[in-house]
C-alpha cells in the first residue's frame, strides 16, 4: 500500500481515536479515595494505545494530544496548567508507540500487560507533577501530602486499567488489522 493511503488512514483512525478519548474520559468513574481526594478511573486511554500500535508513537501522541486537549477545553477551558494535563496523554502515545516496537510489535499478553503498565505508570508520574503544580498554583487537592498518600492507589488504579487494557487489546487489533488497518 502506498505512503498517502497509510497516511489518509492514520489520519482518519487518529481523528476517530481522539474522539473515542473524549467520549471515554466524560463517561469515567470518580471515586472517592480514603486520603480525601478522587480516583478517576477511565478507559480513555485505550484510543491513544491503539493508534500507537497501529501507526507509531507519533501519531498515538497527536492522538492523545488532539483528545485530551479538546476534553480539557470542553470540561474546564484553557488554564496555566492545561497542557501539564493534556502531557500524560501525549506521553502515553509516545511510550507506548516506542514499547511496542521496542519488543518487536509483539501481541503476546505478556509483553502488552507489560507495555500498557509502564505506559500507565508513567503517566500517573505526569498526572501526579500536573497535581502538584496545581496544588502550588491554585491550592487544588486539598494539600500537598494528600497527592502524596494517594500516589500507591493512584498507582494500583493504572495497573489495574492496562491489565484491562492489555486483555482488550489483541481481540481490537486483530479486529482493526483484518477490517481496515493492516500493517502490523
Amino acid at each position: 500500500m502506498s505512503k498517502s493511503k497509510n497516511t489518509v488512514k492514520f489520519i482518519c483512525l487518529a481523528g476517530i481515536m481522539a474522539a473515542m478519548y473524549v467520549g471515554l474520559d466524560f463517561l469515567a468513574v470518580s471515586v472517592s479515595a480514603p486520603f480525601g481526594g478522587n480516583l478517576k478511573i477511565s478507559l480513555s486511554g485505550l484510543p491513544v494505545i491503539i493508534v500507537s500500535i497501529f501507526a507509531g508513537p507519533l501519531w498515538g501522541a497527536a492522538t492523545g494530544f488532539v483528545g485530551a486537549f479538546t476534553g480539557q477545553m470542553i470540561t474546564y477551558g484553557m488554564s496555566a496548567t492545561t497542557l501539564l494535563w493534556v502531557l500524560p496523554a501525549v506521553v502515553r502515545g509516545l511510550s507506548m508507540g516506542y514499547l511496542f516496537k521496542a519488543f518487536k510489535k509483539s501481541l503476546k499478553p505478556g509483553i502488552l500487560t507489560l507495555e500498557t503498565c509502564i505506559s500507565s505508570l508513567l503517566v500517573t508520574l505526569f498526572n501526579t507533577g500536573a497535581m502538584l503544580v496545581e496544588q502550588k498554583l491554585y491550592g487544588y487537592y486539598q494539600s500537598f501530602y494528600a497527592i502524596y498518600i494517594a500516589i500507591p492507589t493512584r498507582v494500583i488504579a493504572g495497573i489495574v486499567t492496562a491489565v484491562v487494557f492489555s486483555l482488550m487489546l489483541p481481540t481490537i487489533i486483530d479486529t482493526l488489522n483484518k477490517q481496515f488497518i493492516k500493517t502490523i
